[in-house]
């Protein structure tokens, strides 16, 4: 395993505690602050913090600190629309290079939805099925062999702290998100514009539940 630099080891970590929520979203810290708390010196702690800003997941404000972004609506939005728009782009890759395989993905995330949505029918069971539905959307993406989209999507959905996000997953809205999901994932061996038209709605119903 290749040496990780004193840079890439802030990186990491930072990135770690936004994710887990250890730095809460809107809050401000520091990178004196956070030096002290990694025992590191301010340089790999800007650099890394220059790079959260660049991702999007901090806004550094010069002499004040380092705030923490929340999600906003519109950010929500354009995130969503990418993730949807590289989910698009792969079915169509695979249904041409490889039906067979997108049919029996389908088949095999169809299973395990109703699984999972029989294990998870609690109130607060919202962050299983949030979970179920980034790994769902990852193995669909992952048949179209495809890094690059791989990490992007892992990386929006980061910035959308998307296993916090479970509004769609509660009442009102659980059985609309249920049966969107449970479509689009049918869909995926469809025609094009099925599968479209499927993922459009489900997309919908993100954006107007996200939060």
């Amino acid at each position: 395993m290749p040496h990780q630099t004193l840079r890439d080891q802030a990186y990491h970590i930072i990135y770690q505690q936004i994710v887990a929520g250890t730095l809460a979203r809107g809050t401000v810290t520091s990178e004196v602050q956070l030096s002290a708390q990694l025992d590191m010196s301010r340089t790999p702690v800007r650099a890394a913090l220059q790079q959260l800003e660049t991702e999007g997941f901090v806004k550094i404000i010069p002499k004040h600190g380092v705030l923490v972004l929340d999600t906003s609506a519109q950010r929500a939005g354009d995130l969503l629309e990418l993730i949807a728009a590289m989910l698009l782009f792969a079915i169509i890759t695979v249904r041409q290079l490889d039906p067979e395989g997108l049919r029996e993905r389908s088949s095999t995330l169809l299973e395990e939805l109703r699984a999972t949505l029989q294990s998870n029918t609690s109130a607060g069971s919202g962050t299983a099925l949030c979970e179920f539905e980034l790994y769902a959307l990852d193995s669909i993406i992952t048949l179209s062999r495809n890094q690059e989209m791989q990490d992007t999507l892992n990386r929006s959905a980061s910035r959308l702290f998307w296993q916090s996000a479970g509004r769609r997953w509660a009442a009102p809205y659980r059985i609309e998100t249920e049966a969107a999901l449970q479509s689009f994932l049918l869909s995926l061996p469809a025609s094009g514009e099925a599968c479209q038209a499927a993922l459009l709605h489900y997309l919908h119903l993100l954006k107007i539940t996200w939060n």
